[in-house]
């Protein structure tokens, strides 16, 4: 695989991610569910949780997702 591949993959990846998955419309719609569980808004502290949660997800899903594309030699 030569460098410029594992661009592409790598950009694909991230880009899938936060058009899908991670999208903003995704985001508020999980934010308005944590809200409604808590029964009133985030205050900034859940927030901030909430996002590095998000973060770790999101980096998870996209060092998986390009694994799978290098290891399993998927076209992208």
């Amino acid at each position: 695989m030569t460098r410029e591949e594992l661009n592409i993959i790598t950009e694909s990846v991230f880009n899938n991610l936060l058009s899908q998955k991670y999208s903003s419309e995704e985001l508020i719609k999980k934010i308005t569910d944590l809200s409604e569980e808590n029964g009133e808004e985030l205050n900034a502290n859940q927030f901030a949780m909430f996002l590095f949660y998000q973060n770790l997800e999101f980096t998870k899903d996209y060092i998986n997702e390009v694994l799978e594309n290098v290891l399993l030699n998927k076209n992208i």
